[in-house]
């Protein structure tokens, strides 16, 4: 199936696949939760929707960890456990366990990743993978969910919708994205694995999965299904001096400390409209208009939206 048209490239996964590849991949990029660890693998293990595997890279390596990982290795899902030989930082650890899902298994449709400390219910696969078997020209499908803390307070479902589903137009599809998209709840969706690598995966850039997102759109539509699916655990506010020192473990680029949409711009910029990434779908000079278009509607969304007044979040109960 070549859910957005013809001009998807192959994949570019290994030719030594370890098994026959599931249907869905999930990618944990792990950082030293053993805490949250367990509950959440057995949340993905229970999953109803059982043709999938899971990939855990491990970018602070423990024994503890790696145990964790491994008892539940030899079920009916395969489990693989990686750590990775040296600090890669977030973003790294991210592309890294996307490559190697694709290496293990290249010919699988679907990909999403994973955290490893929040929980997922037992129907979340199920659905996603429903939307994208009946939508063809959906890329990405995601659920609404719940903000919950480690101390088990629970947080309200943020009350925003948002999906592009029925846009046809990739112009269109980018605009509504730049300007109303949550892109820290739908990077956890399921995507289509080949339009992801399309897409370019993540960027050495700040707010990589709203770049990623912005490049999806162009190959897609993004799917919302209303039902609760997903319990995040609430860790931290938004911070971008965060970012930078979570993603740039060897030193922090001087482009960084540009506005994330200029860095965003001159991703989608060189990716599109110098490099041609886009043809057959679309030429060089469709991709600067879209990467045009994208530095608007995100400058637009920050004059009209109150600064991070999306953010956030209201209680609702204390258990």
């Amino acid at each position: 199936m070549n859910p957005a048209g013809s001009g998807l490239p192959a994949s570019g996964g290994s030719q030594t696949p370890t098994a026959q590849s599931p249907k869905v991949v999930l990618g944990m990029p792990a950082y030293d939760r053993p805490d949250a660890l367990a509950r959440t693998i057995e949340s993905i293990l229970s999953q109803t929707f059982r043709d999938f595997a899971l990939v855990v890279a491990d970018d602070a390596p423990s024994a503890r960890t790696q145990g964790m990982v491994e008892a539940y290795a030899g079920g009916v899902v395969p489990v693989t456990y990686e750590a990775n030989g040296r600090r890669l930082g977030m973003i790294g650890n991210w592309r890294r366990v996307f490559q190697r899902a694709r290496e293990l298994y290249p010919s699988s449709e679907y990909f999403a990743w994973v955290s490893d400390h929040d929980l997922w219910h037992a129907r979340w696969l199920e659905t996603l993978v429903a939307v994208l078997d009946e939508h063809p020209g959906v890329v990405l499908a995601y659920p609404r969910h719940l903000q919950v803390t480690s101390g088990g307070v629970r947080w309200s479902a943020k009350e925003k919708t948002f999906e592009t589903f029925g846009l046809s137009d990739p112009g269109r599809r980018l605009a509504r994205s730049a300007r109303d998209m949550l892109s820290g709840d739908m990077i956890y969706g399921l995507m289509r694995a080949r339009a992801l690598e399309a897409a370019g995966v993540f960027r050495r850039v700040i707010t990589p999965d709203r770049q990623v997102l912005l490049a999806l759109a162009l190959y897609g539509q993004f799917r919302q299904v209303p039902d609760v699916l997903w319990y995040r655990e609430f860790l931290h506010r938004f911070d971008i001096a965060r970012q930078r020192k979570a993603f740039f473990p060897g030193g922090v680029p001087l482009y960084a400390y540009a506005p994330p949409h200029v860095q965003h711009f001159a991703t989608l910029l060189w990716d599109f409209a110098l490099r041609g990434r886009g043809r057959p779908l679309f030429g060089r000079l469709a991709g600067l208009g879209y990467a045009a278009r994208q530095l608007w509607w995100s400058c637009v969304r920050d004059v009209v939206r109150p600064k991070m007044e999306w953010r956030k979040l209201r209680p609702i109960s204390e258990t």
